[in-house]
């Protein structure tokens, strides 16, 4: 069902985890899958993504798309990283099972809601600091 290479990132996903620090974090359930994804960025001053990690409860699809969009993130800006797509994790995992493709929509709706996570934050301490 699935290939070597998912296989291998489901076994041994490097970004799973919570994150110290992390300034940017979101959590979304699936009622339609019943996945739960929270993502953690870890943002400097310049907007660029030192570290990402998730921690979800899912099946294999959820934990490597997880897995593969915080390796696909670091180091990028928070423009650079919107644009990611769900795309860029098909051409790294190769064809999913047409019925696992949606779980892919819910990793990315966490990510997208870590990144106004960050902006809220931000936005709270500039306030608090005038």
């Amino acid at each position: 069902m699935y290939n070597q290479k998912v296989l291998e990132i489901f076994k041994n996903p490097l970004n799973a985890g919570g994150l110290q620090g992390a300034n940017g974090v979101a959590k979304v359930a699936s009622e339609k899958y019943g996945d739960v994804v929270r993502i953690y960025l870890k943002v400097d001053e310049n907007q660029v993504i030192e570290n990402a990690r998730f921690k979800a409860m899912g099946g294999v699809v959820t934990i490597v798309a997880c897995n593969i969009l915080c390796d696909l993130i670091k180091g990028k800006t928070l423009e650079e990283a919107s644009a990611v797509t769900v795309e860029d994790i098909v051409e790294i995992t190769g064809q999913l099972p047409d019925e696992k493709v949606g779980v892919l929509y819910t990793v990315f709706q966490a990510f997208k809601d870590a990144i106004t996570d960050y902006y809220k934050r931000k936005e709270k301490e500039e306030a608090a600091n005038k």
